[in-house]
């Protein structure tokens, strides 16, 4: 090529140098390294909720903010309390401040129940002093199907408020009348099981008689869950 040819191509010998460049540009961007974006899905919300173990006997205790549907109509009665602890007995035996012989052996025996809620301001680990108490964790939608749980055991009158039978043992605490049949095949331990189960945890109910079995059972759970506030 002469070099009057040259000079008549090197217009078009630079046209095609940027428009190369140009295409290379583009590739490369299209290459570039950029961070993924995050995980769009939405992890289980997780929520505490407590097993009380005082000897023989356990009890269920909930968050005031954890509290869903109709079992929010309790708070009214204690608009302070950060938590409600639940359980669930053999009417006379439970109520009673000194039971006999006599509301042991009807204990044994199919009869009514009722349901003792306790309104707290602590933790319920402070306030049981001396009892065991084991926080779990649990979906918020199984703390919603466990607050409807709790509300089934509730007998209501007419206008659907719950039933008052008498004052609980603690300050604030109230007994309520229960749905549901206490016996020595279903007691307050086996109550407490079908809480923990109807909230998603891997608890069985069936057999369970003694506060010891949910212990245990909730001792093996907690042992693949993390502690509360702890990151995983």
């Amino acid at each position: 090529m002469s070099c009057e040819d040259e000079g008549a191509a090197a217009p078009l010998i630079r046209a095609s140098a940027a428009v190369l460049w140009l295409v290379l540009a583009y590739v490369l961007a299209g290459c570039a390294w950029s961070p993924a974006a995050p995980y769009a899905g939405q992890a289980p919300t997780l929520e505490t909720l407590y097993v009380v173990a005082s000897g023989w006997h356990t009890e269920i205790g909930l968050p005031a903010h954890a509290m869903t549907g109709p079992l929010t109509a309790l708070q009214s009665a204690a608009p302070e309390a950060q938590y409600f602890v639940f359980g669930w007995g053999q009417r006379n035996y439970y109520m009673a401040q000194h039971p006999g012989l006599g509301d042991l052996v009807e204990a044994a025996m199919p009869s009514s129940a009722v349901m003792l809620v306790i309104p707290l301001n602590l933790p319920p680990s402070e306030f049981f002093v001396g009892s065991s108490v084991f926080p779990v964790r649990a979906s918020r939608q199984g703390l919603d199907r466990l607050s409807r749980f709790l509300w089934d055991y509730l007998e209501k009158d007419p206008q659907l408020v719950p039933r008052q039978v008498g004052d609980g043992p603690y300050s604030g605490s109230t007994f309520y009348a229960s749905t549901g049949t206490y016996s020595i095949g279903n007691t307050c331990n086996t109550w407490t099981a079908e809480a923990l189960r109807t909230s998603g945890l891997p608890v069985n109910a069936s057999g369970v008689v003694f506060a010891q079995q949910v212990v245990a059972q909730v001792q093996a759970l907690l042992k693949g869950q993390p502690r509360p506030g702890a990151i995983r």
